[in-house]
C-alpha cells in the first residue's frame, strides 16, 4: 500500500510538467509568430536570405586571347606548368606574393614583372638545368586580383580589388562612375561628367604617371583612351579645366568644345566629337589656329596628324547635323523655362513661347529680349576698330567717332540681340511669329522693362531704369551727367527692336532697350573759333552788300 502511494505523486508530477512545458513552448511559438508577422521588409530580407547559397566568382570576362607577349605575370597569377619531358605531368600553380613559381625538380623561379612568353623561357631553362632534355610550357590559368585607387572626381573614391585584365573604365565603373552636373542640352536635362575626362592621371607603382584621354574611348570608341590596369595603379580624375579648350565643329557627330588634351591632333579630336557624320566632306577641313590663322588639311595622308594647340577650332565641311535640328532656350516669366527642340530658320520666336507653356501673368511682354550668341563678330569688329587709322567726317555723321564701345554695340545688334514686342499682332511690325530662330537662341521674358544703355562721354556709363516718355536729358542725368567732351547736340539713338541709328531729336521715342551714345565734341583751337567768327562776319557783310546793292 505505502508502495502504491509513492508512484501515483510522480505520475502526478510528470503529467503537470508536461502541461508547463506545453503551455510555455506555446507562448513562446506565438511570439516568434508575431515577430515573424511584424518584421519589416529589411528584416524579412535579410532573413531569406541567410537561406540562399553563397555566389561564386563566375567565369572570368575576357576580350579574346591573352597577349603572352603583353601580359605581365604579377603575385596571384594562377599558372599551369606542363612539362613533357622526362614525363608528362601538369602542375598548377600559383605566383607567390614575392613573385616567385615553385618549379618541380627546379625549386623557386622569379618570373613577376615578365611576359607570359619570358617567364616560360626561363623556366624552362632552370628545369633544363635540373632535368636533361626538359620540356615545359607555361599557361594563364586564372589571372590574379591586385588593387587599385580611384580618385578625384568619382562618386565613392576609395581603393578596389580588380583582375589583371581590367581596364580603366571598368574601375571607374566600381568607384560609383564619374561625377556629373546637370545641364540643358538638345531640349533635355542631361547629366554630363563634371571633370576632366582628357587629362585623367594614371600613376604608376614605378612613379611615372600618364595622361588617358578617357573622353576619346566614351565618344569615339577608341581603346588608346582605356587602357589595362597594373597592380597598385592610383587613377586620378581632375576637375574641369579653366584653360582654353579645342573646338570642333560641322558635319561630326558631337560638336562642341572639349578640355585640350596633350598631343592632340586631328584625329584624337575627331574621336572626342564621335567621328565624322554620313554627310561629311573629309576633303573640306579647316583649323581655325589661336593666333587668327587658318590652315586647310584633308583626312587622308598626314591630314590626321596634324597637330593642335589649346584654343585651336576644327571645322569640318559637310551638311552638319546641328543644322538639321537645333536648340533655343527660355527664360524669364513663362511657365516653363529651359531648352527646346527647333528646326533652325523654321521654328519661330512665338512657336518657343509655347513650347514653354506661354508667359505668366507679369511678364512685359513689349520688352522681350532675343539674344543670338555671335561672340565672334564683336571681337572682330574691335579689332578692326584697333587696326584702322581715325578718319576725319563731316560733323554731321551720327557715327563721326569709331569709339569702341560704340562698335561693339554696333556688331552686336547687328548679329542678333534685338528687342521683341511679343503682344504685336499678326500682320504687326515686329510680330514673334515672323522672326525665325537659330540654333542657340536665347529668348529672354523680362518681370520688368529693360533699362536703357548710356555710353559714350558721360560719366557714368552703363544701363540706367527705363523713363516712361523720357527724353536724353533724363537718360544724361541718370548716367551721372555728361563730362566737358560730351556733345549733347550729336547723340545718337541705337534702337532695340531692328538696330537701326537715329540722330537724337525731340521727336525721337526712347524705348527699353534702346541704347544712347554721346560722342565726343571736336576740339577746336582759339584761331580756328575766331576763323569761323571772320569767316561768318564777312558772308554776313556779303548779304548786306548784296541786298543794299539790289534795293538802289
Amino acid at each position: 500500500m505505502k508502495s502504491k502511494s509513492n508512484r501515483i505523486p510522480r505520475v502526478q508530477a510528470a503529467a503537470l510538467s508536461l502541461l508547463i512545458g506545453l503551455f510555455f513552448g506555446t507562448v513562446v511559438f506565438a511570439q516568434e509568430a508575431e515577430t515573424r508577422e511584424n518584421a519589416t521588409p529589411n528584416a524579412k530580407i535579410l532573413e531569406a536570405a541567410k537561406s540562399l547559397p553563397i555566389a561564386g566568382t563566375g567565369a572570368i570576362a575576357y576580350e579574346g586571347e591573352v597577349d603572352r607577349d603583353q601580359y605581365l605575370v604579377g603575385p596571384g597569377d594562377r599558372l599551369a606548368l606542363q612539362i613533357w619531358s622526362p614525363a608528362y605531368q601538369e602542375v598548377p600553380v600559383y605566383v607567390t606574393g614575392d613573385g616567385r613559381v615553385a618549379v618541380p625538380f627546379a625549386g623557386p623561379v622569379h618570373v613577376a614583372g615578365h611576359t607570359l612568353t619570358e617567364a616560360e623561357q626561363m623556366v624552362s631553362a632552370e628545369l633544363d638545368r635540373a632535368v636533361k632534355r626538359a620540356r615545359v610550357s607555361v599557361s594563364l590559368l586564372e589571372p590574379r586580383l591586385f588593387r587599385v585607387h580611384v580618385t578625384g572626381g568619382v562618386w565613392i573614391p576609395g581603393t578596389y580589388a580588380v583582375r589583371a585584365t581590367t581596364r580603366l573604365t571598368e574601375a571607374l565603373t566600381h568607384a560609383g562612375g564619374v561625377r556629373t552636373k546637370l545641364e540643358i542640352q538638345s531640349g533635355d536635362t542631361v547629366n554630363v561628367p563634371a571633370a576632366n575626362l582628357r587629362r585623367v592621371e594614371l600613376r604608376g607603382r614605378d612613379g611615372e604617371t600618364r595622361l588617358v584621354d578617357v573622353l576619346r574611348f566614351t565618344r569615339g570608341g577608341s581603346l588608346a583612351g582605356n587602357p589595362y590596369l597594373s597592380d597598385g595603379d592610383v587613377i586620378y580624375i581632375p576637375g574641369l579645366s579653366d584653360e582654353p579648350q579645342v573646338g570642333v565643329f560641322g558635319a561630326v557627330r558631337n560638336p562642341g568644345f572639349f578640355d585640350y588634351a596633350p598631343q592632340d591632333n586631328v584625329e584624337s579630336v575627331l574621336d572626342v566629337a564621335g567621328g565624322l557624320t554620313s554627310l561629311a566632306d573629309s576633303s573640306d577641313v579647316s583649323i581655325l589656329r589661336a593666333d587668327g590663322k587658318t590652315e586647310h588639311v584633308t583626312l587622308s595622308g598626314q591630314g590626321l596628324s596634324v597637330e593642335l594647340r589649346s584654343g585651336d577650332r576644327v571645322h569640318v565641311g559637310g551638311s552638319p547635323l546641328q543644322n538639321l535640328v537645333g536648340t533655343a532656350t527660355v527664360t524669364g516669366q513663362v511657365a516653363r523655362p529651359g531648352a527646346y527642340p527647333i528646326e533652325p530658320g523654321k521654328t519661330s520666336a512665338q512657336t518657343l513661347l509655347e513650347l514653354a507653356g506661354g508667359s505668366l501673368a507679369g511678364a512685359e511682354l513689349r520688352t522681350a529680349r532675343l539674344v543670338r550668341q555671335e561672340e565672334d563678330p564683336i571681337m572682330s569688329e574691335r579689332q578692326r576698330v584697333l587696326m584702322k587709322p581715325q578718319k576725319s567726317v563731316s560733323k554731321d555723321d551720327p557715327t563721326m567717332l569709331a569709339d569702341l564701345e560704340l562698335s561693339a554695340e554696333f556688331a552686336r545688334w547687328t548679329y542678333g540681340t534685338v528687342v521683341l514686342d511679343l503682344t504685336a499682332k499678326e500682320g504687326e511690325a515686329g510680330f514673334a511669329g515672323d522672326v525665325m530662330l537659330q540654333d542657340g537662341d536665347h529668348l529672354e521674358i523680362p518681370e520688368q522693362p529693360l533699362g536703357v544703355r548710356v555710353l559714350g562721354y558721360v560719366n557714368n556709363a552703363g544701363e540706367v531704369p527705363w523713363i516712361e516718355k523720357g527724353k536724353l536729358r533724363d537718360y544724361v542725368s541718370a548716367a551721372g551727367g555728361k563730362n566737358r567732351a560730351g556733345w549733347m547736340g550729336r547723340a545718337v539713338v541705337i534702337k532695340a527692336r531692328n538696330g537701326s541709328q537715329i540722330r537724337y531729336s525731340n521727336q525721337v521715342s526712347i524705348d527699353p532697350g534702346d541704347v544712347i551714345f554721346l560722342p565726343q565734341r571736336p576740339r577746336t583751337t582759339g584761331w580756328e573759333r575766331f576763323k569761323d567768327v571772320i569767316t561768318v562776319v564777312a558772308q554776313v557783310a556779303t548779304v548786306v552788300l548784296v541786298v543794299t546793292s539790289a534795293t538802289k
